[in-house]
């Protein structure tokens, strides 16, 4: 069953079992499947957008390099337009490429130049860390309550990081047998 954006906000916070189940100040969640066309982006910007309206702090991370999570808040960024690849990159630091995007919800938006890091960090060091550490800073100074990662669909670079930045994994399935196939895998 699904869970409603006001389900989610008062469920407690808890960190990973086996670390003392100790409260934690943001929650981060990555929005994956490895199939397209499921409601990867859709449910990360509605749910962004339902955390943001039930007065939380959110931060919508585009990790598609298609870039429609930033499409769908209004946020078209080309150009001079930080971006989360600047972040990959080493250009810019988290807080550098967020922008406000409505009331209480930040964007941290993608375009077409995401789709380079997968080949520019195939032999980086800890680039599976990446967006992790990127989020540290972010996340001792409190200043979201969540963060959601939009997740292309592939188990690439860009996946790899927002799972291991993440504490929480949603899923959107199609009821059907081939996306309960990739589910499995």
């Amino acid at each position: 069953s699904g869970a409603s954006a006001t389900d989610i906000v008062s469920r407690p916070r808890m960190d990973r079992p086996g670390s003392g189940f100790r409260e934690v100040a943001m929650r981060s969640i990555a929005v994956m499947n490895q199939k397209g066309g499921v409601g990867k982006t859709t449910t990360s910007v509605n749910l962004a957008a339902g955390l943001a309206k039930a007065g939380q702090r959110v931060c919508l991370i585009d990790l598609d390099p298609q870039g429609h999570a930033s499409l769908h808040l209004g946020v078209e960024a080309f150009g001079q337009t930080p971006t989360i690849y600047d972040v990959f990159a080493g250009r810019k630091t988290f807080e550098g490429v967020t922008q406000l995007a409505l009331e209480r919800l930040w964007v941290a938006p993608a375009n077409l130049d995401l789709a380079a890091a997968e080949l520019e960090l195939v032999d980086a060091p800890d680039r599976e860390v990446m967006l992790r550490r990127a989020l540290d800073g972010v996340r001792h100074e409190a200043k979201f309550d969540y963060v959601i990662m939009d997740c292309p669909p592939s188990l690439g670079v860009l996946t790899i990081n927002a799972l291991t930045a993440a504490r929480e994994v949603f899923i959107p399935l199609q009821p059907h047998f081939f996306a309960l196939q990739g589910l499995s895998k």
